[in-house]
């Protein structure tokens, strides 16, 4: 995904942020992801036998699917929503009760596992394909496999590179503020009612 480099990611608001991540990220992750397995099972089905390591591949390239699936699921279904009540919360003019849940410290961590085991089943993918170097006698939409394999590896560095350079800090510090403007009207409200 080229084309992105001269864009200040810090300087996206959070809405839009999460928007690109959602719009962007995570469809063009799973798209790739479905089209190199279909083409996988293409050019499987155009040899007359299968090359050598076919079925540990395709083993890898479904572990790889089910860890960036569970990896989506929980951006799209924990972090996502409650990024969102975040923005809710510090754009309203009193900020509503909040419960802090700590997201930086618990579940960031569980997303940085994740993102890790990803990046170890690319490695070992690359590793297994010799850096995406095709079979020498293999048929030409394997070829294309191997290749999709290596751009999907390189834009997945960029996309959790992303993720970890502008999404979380943001998160971080987004929690922070709610949590900061939240205890301000508590005491606020405290002293409000100790004046009656």
């Amino acid at each position: 995904m080229p084309g992105f480099q001269h864009i200040d990611f810090n300087a996206i608001g959070a809405k839009d942020l999460l928007v690109f991540f959602e719009q962007r990220h995570h469809a063009y992750v799973k798209s790739m992801l479905e089209l190199i397995l279909r083409n996988f099972d293409s050019a499987l089905h155009q040899e007359h036998t299968l090359h050598e390591g076919a079925e540990y591949l395709l083993n890898l390239l479904l572990e790889l699917r089910k860890n960036v699936d569970k990896l989506i699921s929980i951006e799209q279904e924990a972090i996502f929503p409650f990024i969102r009540t975040l923005i809710e919360v510090r754009e309203s003019e009193s900020p509503i009760r909040f419960l802090n849940i700590n997201l930086s410290e618990s579940t960031l961590k569980a997303i940085r596992l994740d993102h890790a085991r990803v990046l170890d089943l690319l490695h070992g993918i690359r590793d297994f394909t010799n850096n995406y170097t095709p079979p020498k006698k293999c048929n030409e939409t394997l070829k294309l496999v191997y290749a999709e394999l290596e751009e999907f590896d390189h834009d997945f560095g960029q996309l959790l590179h992303r993720e970890i350079e502008y999404l979380f800090p943001r998160i971080i510090a987004l929690e922070q503020e709610v949590v900061m403007r939240t205890e301000e009207a508590r005491e606020g409200e405290r002293l409000r009612r100790g004046m009656e």
